[in-house]
């Protein structure tokens, strides 16, 4: 019988119980089906992930075959090194470990179905897994079942490998070839596409560039000509980026490669021009043109493991857990990694000092500085060559001053206050803040533009080259509405992005105001350098703004409608900070900014008796170096015990009131965010407390709450 001890060598099994190499088998399928395949589900789905990330076929290769059969492996040396103690126990270790393996499938169903406290659906799932061990030792039918799924792994690889669209990057594809067209022209090109990049952020209510925030935009726009109706054709990057380097919006199905994406600014081209490119969420410029070897900031298969991890916690976990989980929805990697308190070091080649100048001059803080300065090493001058990058700026996570330093280190600050959906949760205060941060983001994003002019006036490419900037997409801060898909509500911020177009030796700016599409960008090149456009071009109706979501659905609005919803953000922007007034108004957040700069002791001060504050990462103050590229010290987070959303709080640093900021709801406590300029930071250690403001006009008075 199944429960009679084992007896004797490897003849003895007791009779029923599966002999080691089956169990093993019984274990690999258990594994496959509770861990394998929901990822390689959710990645065959999104394959765009790999590309994103520009990891190769063996890359995925090797990761989905490890991930597939070295725990199973693994779980095989424990139970044999089991045996060799005693066989009761081997059988002991092989019960639990199905009833665990059940456990996270019934886990991944129960949170399906259930929203309940994690807690309690961990706890039924566990029971799940045990009733099912009992099951599995004492019948045969269970057996029986586990005897049928012992092929489930190499079916999970096989669908994943073979018939998901992951097939595209790890089969060979047909190779994109330069076009066998003739250019006459010499101009060199320069094509710099930013993400999630609203146009609104950049004007002011009289349609123009707010320049005291945004001078580099400004300078732009001055010698350029602005499309100040552009819009983007998805709300999606490996969808919007293609869009603009082929002038057609790719199909549902349709990767981000040079296999799926044949014509583009890169074949266009490629025949007679060099190509210095650094593409970051998109592989489009086929290896015969750009190389093999695609700089990417997600690093490589240790990193690949990594963040699937961090995915797989995501689709195993219950939505209680997974809220302090990293976030896997800001970006396409480097989950579970944060930016510490140094910057990254970057390698300069001897014969690159000049090249750099410019860029070691400027604060080098993390991955879009390193690539910009990368690229700005390599730019070339000098006749037919295609110098195209994409900046993942000013995409959230939003974590730099307009200068360039960096004041947080955290990939997900706002990821309590956005739903599933990616709508934001909380008032408008708490949007007004997340749209201080991105304001401050664009602001380090024309820093990183005005280093890209500076290279091109020495260079001589400000002159002589087409220089065209854009965005992908935007992105939206309105209560209650998605952040990044569109809808009716948000499209004046997704769908409206900025495009300047410089032709060569122009000086003067202008202002079309008609509607323009960002696949309209190829064609226009190819018609600044003559040459007769080759390929089909998508449309781009005059009256009607479509954005399509992803996988599936649009949005759509007629083009005066969406203007008139982009003007409401510029209104917006206009009345929380107003504009062509500098950063300072950006800072000195509401409410009460009148506050900023006074001693606390200057108005009436009591201690809080129904609250207390708490700071994240208090340590940072001890030690801060307020004019270092990193200023983590200078973002003032935490929770208030007590407290209410919708407080008015003030941050006073060394005595003097430097922030000030609305308390909010999030995670199920009221927290608060507030940001300190740098120059109220000093060398060393810093005092910081944390007051509530109470009553108004000129009987304010502060109510401490520490810490």
């Amino acid at each position: 019988m199944s429960g009679r001890p084992d007896q004797g060598g490897p003849e003895a099994e007791a009779p029923g119980r599966p002999s080691l190499l089956v169990g093993s088998g019984h274990l690999a399928a258990l594994w496959a089906l509770a861990f394998a395949e929901p990822l390689f589900d959710l990645l065959g789905r999104n394959a765009e992930f790999f590309v994103a990330r520009g990891n190769s076929a063996e890359d995925i290769l090797v990761f989905s075959f490890a991930f597939t059969l070295v725990p199973p492996l693994a779980m095989l040396a424990l139970e044999a090194a089991a045996a060799r103690i005693d066989r009761g126990l081997r059988w002991a270790v092989h019960l639990s470990l199905v009833a665990l393996l059940v456990a996270a499938i019934a886990l991944q169903v129960f949170k399906g179905v259930a929203d309940g406290p994690g807690g309690v659906l961990i706890a039924l799932a566990l029971v799940t897994g045990g009733l099912a061990a009992a099951g599995y030792a004492r019948t045969r039918f269970l057996r029986g079942i586990a005897d049928v799924l012992i092929p489930a792994p190499a079916v999970v690889l096989a669908v994943f490998l073979l018939f998901s669209d992951v097939s595209e990057l790890v089969l060979p594809q047909r190779e994109a070839k330069a076009a066998a067209i003739r250019i006459r022209s010499h101009t060199p090109v320069v094509e710099v596409i930013f993400d999630e990049f609203p146009e609104g952020t950049l004007m002011d209510p009289r349609g123009r560039i707010d320049a005291s925030r945004f001078p580099a935009f400004a300078e732009l726009a001055a010698h350029s000509t602005w499309y100040r109706g552009a819009t983007t054709v998805s709300g999606f990057t490996p969808r919007a980026v293609p869009a603009i380097l082929t002038g057609v919006l790719p199909g549902e199905d349709e990767l981000p490669t040079s296999s799926d994406q044949p014509h583009s600014v890169f074949t266009l081209l490629g025949g007679t021009y060099r190509m210095h490119v650094m593409e970051e969420a998109t592989s489009v410029c086929p290896t015969s043109l750009c190389g093999e070897d695609r700089p990417s900031s997600t690093g490589g298969l240790g990193s690949l493991f990594s963040d699937l991890r961090v995915v797989s916690e995501h689709l195993l976990l219950p939505n209680g857990i997974r809220e302090h989980l990293p976030a896997v929805d800001t970006t396409f990697g480097n989950f579970a990694n944060q930016v510490g308190n140094q910057a990254p070091r970057v390698r300069f080649a001897p014969n690159d000092a000049d090249q750099f100048a410019l860029a070691l001059r400027q604060r080098v803080t993390d991955g879009e500085s390193v690539r910009m300065a990368r690229f700005l090493a390599g730019m070339d001058g000098d006749g037919r060559v295609l110098n195209l990058i994409d900046v993942q700026k000013p995409h959230y996570p939003w974590t730099h001053f307009p200068d360039g330093r960096k004041y947080s280190d955290l990939s997900g600050e706002f990821k309590d206050v956005l739903a599933d959906d990616s709508s934001w949760k909380g008032p408008r205060s708490l949007t007004d803040l997340a749209l201080q941060r991105h304001m401050l983001e664009t602001g380090f994003t024309d820093h990183l533009l005005g280093q890209l002019i500076a290279r091109m006036k020495r260079t001589g490419l400000w002159d002589r080259a087409l220089v065209i900037v854009t965005a992908d997409h935007g992105n939206a801060v309105i209560p209650h509405v998605p952040r990044r898909n569109p809808t009716h509500a948000n499209l004046g911020q997704i769908a409206e992005v900025p495009l300047f177009v410089k032709a060569p030796g122009q000086r003067r700016g202008r202002i079309v105001e008609h509607h323009a599409c960002t696949t309209d960008i190829l064609p226009m090149t190819a018609r600044t350098l003559g040459i007769h456009y080759p390929w089909e071009r998508s449309p781009c109706p005059p009256d009607r703004v479509t954005v399509a979501n992803s996988p599936q659905g649009q949005s759509s609005l007629p083009f005066n409608r969406v203007e008139q919803l982009r003007d409401a953000y510029v209104a917006r922007i206009d009345h929380t900070f107003g504009t062509d007034t500098g950063w300072a108004p950006v800072l000195r957040f509401q409410p009460h900014p009148e506050l900023i700069g006074r001693t606390a002791v200057s108005l009436p001060v009591s201690p809080a008796s129904d609250g207390s504050v708490s700071i994240e990462e208090q340590a940072r103050l001890r030690d801060v170096d307020p004019g270092a590229p990193v200023v983590l010290a200078s973002l003032l987070r935490g929770a208030i015990a007590g407290g209410e959303p919708g407080e008015a709080l003030v941050a006073a640093v060394n005595g003097r009131i430097a922030a000030v900021g609305t308390s909010f709801s999030a995670a199920g406590s009221v927290r608060y965010s507030l940001l300190i300029p740098p120059r109220y930071l000093r060398k060393g250690a810093n005092r910081v407390e944390v007051y509530r403001v109470l009553g108004n006009g000129n009987s304010l008075r502060l109510q401490s709450l520490g810490p």
